[in-house]
C-alpha cells in the first residue's frame, strides 16, 4: 500500500533530525568547533595556539579553573567564552597540558580548595531578579601551575579579554624569567608613600600590581645610575626631578634604552605638582601650619625643558589642551579639558589607516584629563610619531587661568565657567609621541654620542590613574543597569606602550580583542549639527561677553587718560582724581561685569535648553520607530501568507460552484 504524503513528511523530518543529531555527536567526539561570530572571541589566535602547543610533557602545565555553576547575568557572557577557551586549549593541547574545570559551591570542598590553595576567593557579584538586587558569590578564577611556578588570575571581570588572560598566564608560567620595568620614584607617588601629615600608607597605583602580571617591577633610586639589567624605564612626572636625577635619566636614554616618560601640566590627582609648582618637602612641613621643623627647603626643580628638547621634544608646560568635541550624554557637564580620543564626528578616525602606530591601532577610545601639548624639536633629526592627539574644535588653557593660591587650602582649580580659554586652534595637539632616532651627532671631545632614541612621552599621568582600572573591571558599565555605555582603552594602552618598548609584541594584538562597542551612528549624525550649533553659540556669547567688558575698560583708561593729559592740574590733583575715577569706573565696571556674566549664562543656558530640546526630538524619534517598524515585518508576512491561503482557497473551489447562474 503506497503512503500517504503525510507519512512522507514524517519519515523525511525524522531523517533530518537523525542526521543532524549524529552530525553534532560526532562533531562533539571530535572536538571540532567553530566560531561564527564577528569578532570571534571563542576563537583561539594563532599566536595562543602556538603556546599552547609549545607546551611539553618535560615542562607540564596544569590549569585549574574554578567557575561558578551559576552567575549573574551579566556575567554570563564571561563564563560561556571562558568554558568556550578552555576546552578549545583541551582540545588543541598535546601531553603536556591538563585543563581541569571545577564548578564549586559555596561551601563546597572545592570552593575550600580554591581558596586555600591558591587564594582564589569567591566575589559577591549584584543580582537583579525581578525587581531586587541581591548579592550571588562566583568563582571566575584560574590557577596556572608549572612545576614549583604558579600565576593566578583571581577574578575575570567583564572589561577583561579571556584569552588575553589566560595567554599572559601561561606565558609567565612557561618562561624562563620576567623581563624588568624600573619605576623611578618622583614626587608622583606611583609607587605608593607613606603620608607624614597624615601618618598613613598611600597604596601603589593599580597600573604597578597589572605590570607584575607580566614583569618584574622594581622601585629605583633616582639619584643612581639606572641598573644594566632594567629593560624599560618609567619615569611619572619627569617635572618633578632635581639637575641630578635628570642627568641620571638622560645618561639612560642616551645610551639607546627604552623609556616611558610623563609630563603633567595639571596632575589632577595633585595639583601642586605641577611643573609651576616648587618641589613639595618631603618631610611635609612648610606651609602656614607646618614650620618644616628645621628642615632644609627641598632642591629646585631641574631642566626639564632643556632635557625634552635634546631629546627631540617641545613642551609647553604651562598649557593645558582643550577638546569641544564630546561624543558621551553622560559625561555632558565634564570640562572641556576632559579630552576623549576616539572616532569624532568629523569622519576623523585616529587608531585607523595607514601609518598608525601598533601601540594604538584598532583601540576603542582613550581619555586624557587636563593633559598637556607636545611638539617636534626643531633640531631633531629622527622620527615623531604622534600617537594620541585631540580634533580640531582644540585650544588650550593656561595653568594660572586654572587656578587660584588659597592662603589656608593653598592651591585650589578654579570653576570651569572662570577658565579663560584660547579660542579653537583649528589644528590637532600632540598629547602622546613616540621619539626614535635622532642619535649620533657631533659631541664634545671624550664624550659619547647619544644613540638612537627609543622613547614614548605621555603629556598626562592622569591617564593611568586607578579609576581607569575600575571602569575597565566594569566592563564599561557606568550606571550598573548590565549594559555597556563606553569603553576607555587606556589600560590597554598603557600596557601596549611598555610591551612596545621592550619590544615584546605578542600581546598588542591579542590585548585588544574584545567585543566591539556599537554606536547608534544614526543618532550621532542626526545630533552632529546640534552639537556644532551648540559650541558656536557657546563661543558667541563668549566672545560677546569679552567684546563688552574690553569696551568697559576702554572706557576706564579713556577717562583715567583725559586726567592725565589735563596740564591745570599739579601731579598731586591729577593722582587723587585719578584714583577716585579708577574707583568709581571700577565699581561701575564691577556692576557690568556682574550683568555681563549673568546674560551670559542666560544666553548659554537658553542654548543648551534648545540643544538638549532637540536631542530629545531625536531621541523621541528612535523611540517611535522602535515600537513602529518591528511588527511591520511581521504583519507584512502574515499579509502574504493570508493572500496565499485566500489565492489558494480560490483554486481548490469547483469552477461550477462559481459559475455564474
Amino acid at each position: 500500500m503506497a503512503l500517504s504524503s503525510r507519512h512522507h513528511r514524517l519519515i523525511r523530518f525524522a531523517a533530518l533530525t537523525t542526521i543532524a543529531v549524529s552530525l553534532a555527536f560526532v562533531g562533539h567526539q571530535s572536538h571540532v568547533r567553530t566560531d561564527v561570530t564577528e569578532e570571534g572571541l571563542s576563537r583561539l589566535t594563532i599566536d595562543t595556539v602556538g603556546l599552547i602547543g609549545s607546551i611539553t610533557a618535560e615542562r607540564p602545565v596544569v590549569v585549574h579553573a574554578y567557575v561558578s555553576a551559576e552567575v549573574p547575568r551579566d556575567y554570563v557572557e564571561v563564563r560561556s567564552r571562558l568554558l568556550n577557551i578552555l576546552r578549545e586549549m583541551e582540545s588543541s593541547g598535546g601531553e603536556g597540558l591538563t585543563v581541569r574545570i571545577v564548578e564549586p559551591g559555596e561551601y563546597s570542598p572545592e570552593a575550600e580548595e580554591a581558596m586555600e590553595k591558591y587564594g582564589i576567593l569567591p566575589r559577591a557579584l549584584p543580582q537583579r531578579e525581578g525587581g531586587r538586587v541581591t548579592t550571588m558569590p562566583t568563582f571566575l578564577g584560574l590557577a596556572m601551575v608549572s612545576g614549583p611556578r604558579e600565576e593566578i588570575v583571581p577574578f575575570l571581570s567583564r572589561g577583561l579579554s579571556v584569552e588575553y588572560e589566560i595567554a599572559r598566564a601561561l606565558r609567565v608560567v612557561t618562561q624562563d624569567a620576567k623581563k624588568v620595568v624600573g619605576i623611578l620614584r618622583t614626587d608622583a607617588p606611583i609607587m605608593g608613600d607613606f603620608n607624614m601629615q597624615t601618618r598613613q600608607q598611600q597604596p601603589a597605583w593599580r597600573i604597578v600590581e597589572e605590570l607584575r602580571k607580566q614583569y618584574e617591577v622594581r622601585s629605583l633610586n633616582p639619584t643612581t645610575s639606572i641598573p644594566e639589567d632594567v629593560d624599560v624605564l618609567m619615569v611619572p612626572q619627569l617635572a618633578s626631578l632635581a639637575q641630578p636625577e635628570l642627568d641620571k635619566v638622560t645618561e639612560y636614554i642616551d645610551a639607546g634604552r627604552p623609556a616611558l616618560l610623563t609630563v603633567d601640566p595639571f596632575p589632577t590627582f595633585n595639583p601642586s605638582l605641577a611643573p609651576s609648582q616648587p618641589k613639595p618637602n618631603p618631610q611635609g612641613g612648610g606651609g602656614m601650619f607646618g614650620g618644616g621643623g628645621g628642615q632644609p627647603p627641598p632642591p629646585p626643580k631641574g631642566d626639564f625643558r632643556g632635557m625634552l628638547t635634546a631629546l627631540g621634544v617641545q613642551w609647553a608646560d604651562d598649557k593645558i589642551v582643550y577638546d569641544t568635541f564630546n561624543p558621551h550624554p553622560t559625561f555632558d557637564g565634564v570640562p572641556r579639558q576632559v579630552v576623549f580620543v576616539g572616532d569624532r564626528s568629523d569622519g576623523t578616525k585616529p587608531f585607523e589607516g595607514e601609518g598608525v602606530d601598533k601601540v594604538v591601532s584598532g583601540l576603542s577610545e582613550v581619555v586624557v584629563l587636563f593633559g598637556g601639548e607636545l611638539r617636534k624639536s626643531a633640531e631633531f633629526t629622527g622620527e615623531f610619531t604622534p600617537l594620541l592627539t585631540t580634533g580640531r574644535s582644540a585650544g588650550y588653557t593656561l595653568f594660572q587661568d586654572m587656578v587660584s593660591q588659597h592662603p589656608l587650602f593653598g592651591l585650589q582649580m578654579l570653576p570651569p565657567n572662570q577658565h579663560k580659554p584660547s579660542p579653537i586652534t583649528g589644528e590637532n595637539h600632540i598629547i602622546t609621541a613616540r621619539v626614535a632616532g635622532g642619535g649620533g651627532g657631533a659631541v664634545e671631545e671624550g664624550q659619547t654620542a647619544p644613540k638612537d632614541r627609543n622613547v614614548i612621552v605621555v603629556a598626562d599621568l592622569d591617564l593611568f590613574h586607578d579609576q581607569f582600572f575600575q571602569l575597565r573591571e566594569r566592563g564599561g558599565d557606568v550606571d550598573g543597569d548590565g549594559l555597556v555605555d563606553l569603553r576607555f582603552d587606556n589600560v590597554t594602552f598603557l600596557l601596549n606602550v611598555v610591551d612596545s618598548l621592550a619590544g615584546d609584541d605578542r600581546f598588542i594584538e591579542l590585548r585588544k580583542r574584545q567585543s566591539k562597542f556599537r554606536r547608534l551612528t544614526w543618532v550621532d549624525e542626526q545630533t552632529k549639527e546640534a552639537h556644532k550649533t551648540l559650541e558656536q553659540e557657546r563661543q558667541n556669547a563668549n566672545e560677546r561677553a569679552k567684546a563688552e567688558l574690553a569696551e568697559a575698560q576702554a572706557a576706564l583708561d579713556a577717562a583715567v587718560d583725559q586726567i592725565k593729559s589735563r596740564t591745570d592740574l599739579d601731579e598731586n590733583t591729577k593722582e587723587v582724581m585719578v584714583q577716585s575715577a579708577q574707583a568709581a569706573e571700577n565699581r561701575r565696571l564691577g556692576v557690568k561685569e556682574a550683568k555681563i556674566e549673568r546674560e551670559k549664562a542666560k544666553a548659554i543656558n537658553r542654548i543648551e535648553t534648545d540643544h538638549k530640546r532637540k536631542i530629545d526630538e531625536v531621541r523621541n524619534q528612535v523611540r517611535l520607530l522602535a515600537v513602529v517598524l518591528p511588527p511591520v515585518p511581521a504583519l507584512f508576512l502574515a499579509f502574504l501568507i493570508f493572500a496565499r491561503k485566500r489565492r489558494r482557497e480560490q483554486e481548490s473551489i469547483p469552477k461550477s460552484r462559481t459559475a455564474k447562474a
